[in-house]
C-alpha cells in the first residue's frame, strides 16, 4: 500500500468533514475554546494511533482482546453515533458538551477521529502529517460552518451519517467474521 493510498484512508476514516458540526457544537462559538478543542482532539488522534501503532498487538493481548473483537466494539461504538448523523440530530448526546472540554477526547478525538477503521490503517509519519493536517482544518471550523450554511451542514451531516453507519456495519461484519469464522 502507498503512503498516498495509507494518507487517503486516513483523511476518509478520520472525517474531517464530518466533524465540523461536532466540534462547533463543541466550540460553543467560542475561538479560544475551538482551538482548545481542536488541540485537545488532535493530540488524542495523534497519540491514540501512535499507540496503537506501535503496541495496540501488545496491548490487546494483553486484555485478551482479539482483534475481531475489537472491531466489533468499535462498530458498535460508531453504530449510534452515525444514525444520529443520519437522522439529522446531532453526533453528541447532551446539551453540556461545550462545558466538558473531556468531549475534545472522548468522543471527538476516539472514536471519532481515531476509531477502529483509523486505528487499521497505521504508519507513524502518515500519521503525524494527518494530525497537523486535521489541527490545521480544524481551525477554520467557524468559516467553513458559515460558507456551507446550515442546509448544506445539515446535508454533509448526514451522508456522513450514512457512511459512518456503513463503516460501522462494515467493522462489526468484519469482527463477526473474525469471531465466528462460520459466518466467513
Amino acid at each position: 500500500m502507498s503512503l498516498s493510498t495509507l494518507a487517503v484512508g486516513l483523511l476518509a476514516l478520520s472525517d474531517p468533514v464530518g466533524l465540523l458540526s461536532v466540534v462547533g457544537q463543541a466550540g460553543a462559538g467560542s475561538d479560544s475554546r475551538l482551538r482548545r478543542i481542536s488541540r485537545l482532539a488532535v493530540l488524542t488522534y495523534l497519540a491514540v494511533l501512535l499507540v496503537a501503532c506501535w503496541w495496540g498487538s501488545g496491548l490487546l493481548g494483553l486484555f485478551g482482546i482479539s482483534l475481531p473483537a475489537f472491531r466489533v466494539a468499535g462498530g458498535l461504538i460508531l453504530l449510534p453515533l452515525g444514525l444520529r448523523l443520519l437522522e439529522g440530530r446531532p453526533a453528541l448526546l447532551g446539551s453540556g458538551l461545550a462545558d466538558d472540554p473531556a468531549a475534545a477526547i472522548v468522543p471527538i478525538g476516539v472514536p471519532l477521529m481515531a476509531g477502529p477503521g483509523t486505528i487499521s490503517l497505521l504508519l507513524s509519519l502518515v500519521i503525524g502529517a494527518m494530525a497537523m493536517g486535521l489541527y490545521l482544518f480544524l481551525q477554520f471550523t467557524p468559516r467553513l460552518r458559515g460558507w456551507l450554511g446550515k442546509t448544506r451542514e445539515r446535508v454533509l451531516q448526514r451522508l456522513m451519517g450514512l457512511l459512518i453507519t456503513a463503516v460501522a456495519v462494515q467493522i462489526l461484519v468484519n469482527g463477526l467474521k473474525g469471531c465466528f469464522p462460520i459466518l466467513a
